[in-house]
């Protein structure tokens, strides 16, 4: 009768709650609108559109039941950004700091608007458009024209936006630092920075190598251009299996450590790991530590020493989301992974469509910290006032 698929449905949604029930409800509503449709001469359209009301409803349940503790404790550390000039040693009425407050500010009610957005469930509208997955995150930071560049200048999958590569480490005892997660054999990232800025420790992380790849990265290792690690990055320490590759994985945390690099700032993370980025960024040995529900991670908040972060996000695999709950979840590891950047006080700077890899379902994003932002600001926005 034509009041049985919505009664299930009713049925289906008072009684299901737990996260398991969205892996199996789909099936069901399929079923229920394919009998539906073949007792009943229904319109198509009229049909598809009851399915998609039901759905949106059962993952908006979903996201508020589990996505969203995870999400409650993000906050943009905006004290970080506002003192920042004031950190370089420059008296708060100086033209300088009182320059960049205005430009700070307008930033953070950017961020503000992000943030707000970032709490609220997704809805199935994106399903079949992959691009919409991360359409929400947008740039908050303006870096300036002559200090935002593509390293290195060219076409193709490699290069990264970068901001301020020439001031990077600028007034600061410690050499600059640079971790590239993820080369399939490309080195010309790395090859770019080392020529700009040779005073840069470059270490290059890459478990799934080929061997002629693995040729090419040991080459450029002779050439002093990088050191080479055959370990891959993760949320936890061991080893994984890619595609027809096994080798050795480690968190962020255990890296830095084992490289004798605690304490000290990574300047650069380059971060291009095919969607293993989600749980090795929002991880206790990555930077979920940034958020306040999560500080007992770790007592030391490796986020808060990142510069800048140059990473390649998958909104799905190939073909997703097609449906509802694959559309439900690659929002949901989204959004996790960019509180993740927010709470450690990144803004975004950069977004970009990767058109040469991952189909249309993924997208370059670089981010950056309070200290590089100024850096940039007072060398190359505001030399005059700044006297940097």
């Amino acid at each position: 009768s034509s009041g049985r698929a919505p009664s299930l449905l009713r049925i289906i949604m008072q009684c299901c709650y737990g996260p398991l029930w969205l892996s199996f409800l789909l099936p069901l509503l399929l079923l229920t609108a394919s009998d539906g449709s073949r007792a009943l001469s229904h319109n198509k359209k009229q049909s598809q559109t009851r399915y998609s009301s039901a759905v949106r409803e059962a993952v908006n349940r979903s996201w508020y039941d589990d996505v969203y503790p995870a999400l409650a404790s993000v906050q943009f550390p905006e004290e970080k950004w506002l003192s920042a000039c004031v950190q370089s040693g420059k008296p708060a009425a100086s033209s300088c700091c009182r320059a960049w407050n205005v430009k700070v500010k307008y930033s953070l009610a950017h961020m503000q608007r992000h943030l707000a957005q970032l709490l609220q469930p997704p809805t199935n509208r994106g399903v079949g458009n992959r691009k919409k997955t991360l359409s929400f995150f947008q740039p908050d930071w303006n870096c300036s024209g002559r200090a935002l560049e593509r390293v290195p200048e060219k076409e193709g999958d490699g290069p990264k936006w970068v901001c301020g590569l020439d001031v990077i480490g600028l007034h600061r005892p410690s050499k600059c630092l640079v971790y590239s997660v993820g080369s399939a054999g490309d080195t010309s990232f790395e090859e770019a920075v080392k020529k700009r800025r040779p005073d840069c420790e470059i270490f290059t992380f890459d478990p799934t190598l080929s061997a002629s790849s693995l040729v090419k990265v040991r080459e450029a290792e002779k050439s002093g251009t990088l050191t080479f690690l055959n370990r891959g990055l993760a949320s936890k320490d061991g080893s994984m299996v890619f595609g027809n590759f096994s080798g050795a994985v480690s968190t962020l945390h255990t890296i830095v450590r084992d490289l004798g690099h605690t304490g000290r700032e990574i300047d650069i993370l380059k971060v291009d790991i095919e969607s293993s980025e989600f749980d090795a960024i929002f991880s206790s040995g990555g930077l979920r530590s940034c958020m306040a529900a999560y500080r007992d991670d770790q007592p030391d908040v490796l986020g808060d020493r990142i510069g800048q972060v140059q990473i390649e996000v998958h909104g799905s695999k190939r073909g997703d989301p097609r449906t509802p709950i694959r559309y439900f979840w690659a929002n949901a590891r989204a959004a996790k992974l960019f509180a993740t950047f927010y709470s450690c006080g990144l803004m975004t700077f950069s977004e970009e469509l990767n058109i040469w890899g991952g189909f249309g379902g993924c997208k370059e994003f670089s981010l950056v910290s309070s200290s590089q932002a100024f850096r940039v600001f007072a060398t190359k926005e505001s030399p005059g006032e700044c006297d940097y």
